[in-house]
């Protein structure tokens, strides 16, 4: 495998961070993860990976711990001792009210060997044992992004930094950011346990330097609270915040931009307006309610519209928008409009509403919102979704329906929540894509022929096979948010929405 080919980002399940117990140097931990980013999400088992010795040359020289040597002696020294370190963990079996541990290595094996170019490289292979914590993760994961890492001198830095990160994205969207844990388990997870029996060292040593160092290099910020038991610090907390303020060192990762970057993955500026131009009537609502709230053009370009996926969201891009950016505002703890841009960046560039539970629940108010829809909105919005928002308003136009104004009303911020809060009533938000007429008398003879109440059950039973028929695409539609916590509940609401279009097309 190529490195050049891999981004180097490492996920890692949140059970593992939060619970294996184990004690790497900095230099060990940071090839580690850097095997991790060559990891593929498609991957279902593990390959042996080819890492440069250039970069774990890199690796060596970040790391203070061991300055003496030839290169070669402390290349075969991280070698020797990454292929011995052994992590253990909890398990939920017990032998005499005991419960046992597992124990298992981090890698199977280092050899040096030449790549297809001719690059001196160590191949690596994962401990089969490894695969529940690294592959195939839906949910309940992290991503590290190995050069904040890199950056890190100390080991404890490194490690807590990862408890923290797993802590606070898996819990803050419930309003929790404070991570607790007693003194005695918090070494135990360091692989401690038995050392530091003086608190005041352990504080010295560990805890002030990992916060010293998370605090200064990445987009958290920890502050310690201590709890006691008489005279002894039994348990720990540690309250964890996003950075609102975050300035990396140059050359260094970070969040995308707030501000528009004039070149993004290679395309030119000039690029910027046919690009916006080819978006279709629903993605450039979604696009303008973005950029209204404060985000960059080409963030919401390049970041936020590619996560809008799938057959129930084509045409349908500005409701999906509205309901996270409401989600967002329900859920943030951070205040005034360009901080809560930078955190929304945030959320955004670490892929928590691609998450498959908060995905697929911004999925369902969508699937629910579409219900409610007008015939005249369905109908436009099946015809927009495939051609630009110039050419359908040019439709509009030629069929003189179009209204007075296209573009959404949004100036600022709490504007954006309220309308999602709008969008999950019933018949708001309907003036999107309906013909704006007023209303008509409608005849005596036109109300005796008003259209049945739909009812779902009787749909089933009357038209068997068209409701098998729908229930089979929608099901593979959704095949992706299987492991979703609501999946039955979000199929048979999309079910529902496509039988009764087809009830109403027939009416």
């Amino acid at each position: 495998m190529q490195v050049e080919k891999t981004k180097k980002v490492a996920a890692i399940a949140n059970q593992f961070i939060q619970h294996a117990r184990y004690k790497l140097t900095p230099r060990e931990q940071k090839l580690i993860l850097y095997m991790a980013t060559l990891l593929r999400p498609e991957d279902s088992d593990f390959e042996t990976y080819l890492v440069p010795v250039s970069e774990i040359e890199y690796i060596l020289k970040s790391d203070e711990t061991k300055k003496h040597g030839s290169f070669y002696e402390r290349l075969d020294d991280l070698l020797d001792s990454i292929t011995d370190k052994k992590i253990t963990f909890p398990t939920d079996f017990t032998v005499d009210g005991h419960r046992l541990r597992g124990h298992i290595n981090w890698v199977a094996g280092a050899v040096p060997k030449y790549d297809e170019h001719g690059v001196l490289c160590v191949e690596f292979g994962f401990s089969p044992q490894m695969k529940p914590f690294l592959l195939g993760l839906k949910e309940r994961f992290t991503r590290f992004e190995f050069l904040e890492v890199a950056k890190m001198k100390s080991g404890f830095s490194i490690r807590i930094y990862q408890m923290c990160k797993a802590y606070y994205f898996e819990n803050i969207r419930h309003g929790r950011n404070v991570f607790a844990a007693s003194i005695k388990e918090f070494k135990s997870r360091l692989g401690i346990a038995d050392k530091y029996p003086d608190f005041r060292n352990f504080r010295r040593k560990v805890l002030d330097v990992a916060r010293e160092e998370i605090n200064e290099k990445t987009h958290l910020r920890i502050e310690y609270d201590f709890i006691k038991k008489g005279r002894n610090i039994t348990d720990l907390r540690i309250v964890i915040n996003e950075k609102t303020d975050f300035n990396p060192e140059p050359g260094t990762p970070d969040e995308v931009p707030v501000e528009a970057t004039k070149k993004k993955a290679g395309r030119p500026t000039n690029d910027l307006q046919s690009r916006i131009e080819s978006l279709t009537e629903a993605q450039r609502r979604a696009f303008n309610t973005l950029t209204e709230y404060g985000v960059s053009m080409v963030f919401a370009l390049d970041e936020v519209l590619p996560i809008i996926k799938g057959s129930e969201l084509v045409g349908y891009e500005d409701y999906f928008v509205l309901f996270m950016l409401a989600f967002f505002e329900k859920k943030t703890i951070v205040k005034g409009a360009k901080e809560k841009v930078k955190a929304f960046s945030g959320w955004v560039t670490n892929r928590r509403f691609e998450e498959a539970n908060l995905y697929a629940q911004l999925l369902e108010q969508v699937v629910s919102r579409k219900k409610s829809l007008k015939d005249d909105e369905r109908i436009n919005r099946e015809r927009a979704k495939d051609i630009t928002a110039a050419d359908f308003r040019q439709l509009l136009e030629e069929e003189k329906s179009i209204g007075k104004t296209m573009e959404p009303a949004f100036s600022v911020q709490k504007k954006t929540a309220n309308q999602a809060s709008r969008m999950s009533r019933v018949g708001e938000g309907a003036d999107l894509f309906s013909q704006n007429k007023k209303s008509e008398p409608v005849p005596s003879a036109a109300l005796a022929k008003e259209k049945t109440v739909f009812s779902f059950d009787s749909f089933k039973k009357e038209h068997a096979d068209i409701y098998k028929r729908i229930h089979k695409e929608r099901k593979a539609a959704f095949e992706n948010f299987t492991t979703a916590s609501n999946y039955k509940l979000l199929l048979e609401n999309s079910v529902q929405a496509y039988c009764e279009q087809w009830y109403n097309q027939q009416q």
